[in-house]
């Protein structure tokens, strides 16, 4: 089944996709055999792959700064030296 996407309802879609609208939202909003799933996938086929104008896009700095230091402590932790150190029993 094929629904049309012409000029208004894809400017629509944009613009409700970048306030943070749901897809499901959007889908009602557009109406006329538009499903979910529909505008997902118009979405992905433009390129609007995050919400940008939703809160869990403002977050994504903060979890990415997160993730970079538990990794650099991880680092820390496995050195060479220390990694080596760990296969060498001492016999006293």
């Amino acid at each position: 089944m094929s629904t049309e996407w012409n000029e208004s309802r894809t400017e629509l879609l944009k613009r409700l996709w970048i306030a943070g609208e749901s897809a499901r939202t959007i889908a009602e909003k557009l109406g006329r055999g538009i499903t979910r799933n529909a505008v997902i996938g118009k979405a992905h086929r433009l390129g609007l792959t995050g919400k940008h104008g939703s809160k869990d896009f403002a977050l994504r700095p903060a979890r990415r700064a997160a993730l970079k230091s538990a990794r650099q402590r991880s680092k820390r932790r496995r050195s060479p030296g220390s990694i080596a150190r760990r296969g060498v029993k001492k016999t006293g």
